[in-house]
């Protein structure tokens, strides 16, 4: 049995500097009300946005002032202050993004309860100093060459339309973060992984 219940491309401590964004691609249409708990579950700071689209894929997203978000939505432990950056932009305390990241753990587990998930994705954030994958972002990348069958017709749509939507976004992050995760382990392994 797998130690993880889907794949979380992104999954560890990521630190944000404006926002976050969460995407998630289900195995099926979840019912309708299976969406509403689902969205009324979401992370309070992640409800700012909330679009479902082609039935399978939703996407939530802060607003622009996350850390403002985070500091009224989780408690600070003591000892452990918010701050003001060099670039005089407002930061919650460490421990407040902690939990907002195990929020997010949490959610996409209750998500999948309700319906299964095939794979979920949070973007990297580079400007705020990345994410420190975990065990469950390296398992994930593993896991790519399974999830190609349903990744790549998103990849052919979105060209034969030209059209980006959330889920192109997603298939191309995903993607991304494999290359990398391939390019750093590229000396000790090289079969199995599709074309990226």
């Amino acid at each position: 049995m797998n130690e993880f219940p889907f794949p979380f491309f992104g999954a560890g401590e990521a630190k944000y500097y404006m926002w976050a964004e969460v995407h998630v691609r289900f195995e099926r249409e979840p019912s309708s009300y299976q969406r509403a708990a689902i969205e009324s579950s979401c992370p309070g700071p992640l409800q700012d946005t909330i679009d479902w689209a082609d039935g399978r894929q939703l996407m939530v997203a802060s607003g622009l002032f996350l850390h403002g978000a985070l500091a009224r939505a989780y408690p600070a432990k003591p000892g452990d202050d918010d701050y003001l950056g060099d670039d005089g932009w407002f930061y919650a305390a460490h421990s407040r993004v902690e939990r907002f990241n195990s929020a997010i753990e949490s959610w996409l587990a209750y998500a999948n309860d309700h319906c299964p998930v095939m794979v979920a994705y949070r973007q990297e954030d580079g400007d705020s100093g990345g994410t420190q994958f975990s065990r469950w972002h390296e398992w994930s990348v593993t896991q790519l060459p399974r999830l190609m069958a349903d990744l790549e017709p998103i990849l052919a749509k979105s060209i034969a339309t030209r059209q980006q939507t959330h889920a192109t976004h997603m298939v191309r992050g995903i993607m991304s973060m494999a290359r990398r995760a391939r390019a750093k382990a590229a000396p000790t392994t090289s079969g199995g992984w599709p074309r990226l």
